[in-house]
């Protein structure tokens, strides 16, 4: 999907007044964020990889036009306009899973201004939201300490593909597994997941729910749901579980690795990992790219402050 319409009217409407004069000259776009809390010290960059997709297909397709034309008023010379443009501009990026500092910029576009100016709402909204997931959960992987992290976070994410995202970002910095399956199996993520209490509550007892899922998958990390009914008795019943369970292949694992892989294409917050995909994607200054990463001794933040879009400084104009 090219999804040109996936902007901001007034996006649309300074590209029309750029191409009906003609203003053709390069500009130069910088992403950052102004400012973070003192204790909220760096961030994660994310959402490269999305970003370069969108600019690389971007397109108005007849449909798109017709739309301009008949809902929002928009005359035929900008129509016209709108059906040549493409995305022929660079992008300067900081590579995903890397540590950014504020008034760094985590992505610079430098194109004809009516394109730079109409990605401008897309790759806020990818870099902002997937750079504040990443960020976040670099902060749970400190305070775990080396114990492993899975991601449940898909049945609250707002959004299916927000959930993909989610899911894609925790692994980034060294979540062992996520709960969401598609996401697993898109980035060769491990899955990880139990039973609910609607899987407890449906056996006649916690006793005989414990034992059938043990003997369903003997091969998997048993985790079993303790506070359906009574938490330190549902305890004492797993336990008894365990030392009762039988069968071939049963193996007692309660207790998730603490150590994970990288097993995805893109690199990470704790260690490098070769990415196989980085189209049109450079890095502009070595001391931004340079694999620097963080000690467990520094608070790692979310955005706090909007990242901004605008003009660089040596953009004239």
């Amino acid at each position: 999907m090219p999804g040109a319409l996936l902007t901001d009217l007034y996006e649309l409407n300074m590209a029309a007044s750029y191409l009906a004069r003609g203003m053709t000259e390069p500009a130069t776009f910088s992403l950052f964020v102004r400012r973070l809390p003192p204790q909220r010290g760096f961030l994660v960059a994310a959402g490269l990889e999305d970003s370069l997709g969108y600019l690389e297909d971007l397109r108005f397709e007849e449909e798109d036009l017709a739309y301009l034309r008949d809902e929002l008023g928009f005359g035929p010379g900008s129509l016209e306009g709108f059906r040549d443009l493409r995305f022929t501009g660079d992008v300067w990026a900081v590579p995903e899973g890397r540590i950014v500092f504020a008034n760094e910029p985590l992505l610079e576009v430098t194109a004809p201004i009516a394109e730079a100016q109409l990605v401008e709402t897309f790759l806020l909204n990818k870099v902002t939201f997937q750079t504040t997931i990443a960020s976040k959960a670099a902060r749970c992987v400190v305070a775990a300490d080396g114990r492993g992290l899975v991601d449940f976070s898909f049945r609250r994410t707002q959004g299916i593909e927000a959930g993909i995202e989610v899911a894609r970002g925790s692994a980034m910095v060294g979540f062992a597994a996520t709960s969401n399956v598609e996401a697993a199996r898109r980035f060769d993520l491990r899955a990880a997941g139990t039973m609910a209490h609607s899987y407890i509550a449906a056996f006649p007892s916690e006793t005989d729910a414990f034992r059938a899922f043990a003997r369903d998958f003997p091969e998997r990390t048993i985790t079993f749901l303790v506070d359906t009914y009574d938490t330190a008795n549902g305890i004492r019943t797993a336990r008894r579980s365990t030392r009762s369970a039988s069968g071939p292949g049963w193996a007692s694992r309660r207790t998730l690795p603490t150590s994970t892989r990288c097993t995805s294409s893109f690199p990470t917050a704790t260690g490098p990992c070769s990415s196989s995909r980085r189209p049109r994607s450079r890095c502009p200054a070595r001391s931004r790219c340079s694999g620097r990463r963080a000690s467990a001794a520094t608070s790692w933040g979310s955005v706090t402050n909007r990242p901004r879009w605008g003009p660089s400084p040596s953009c004239a104009g």
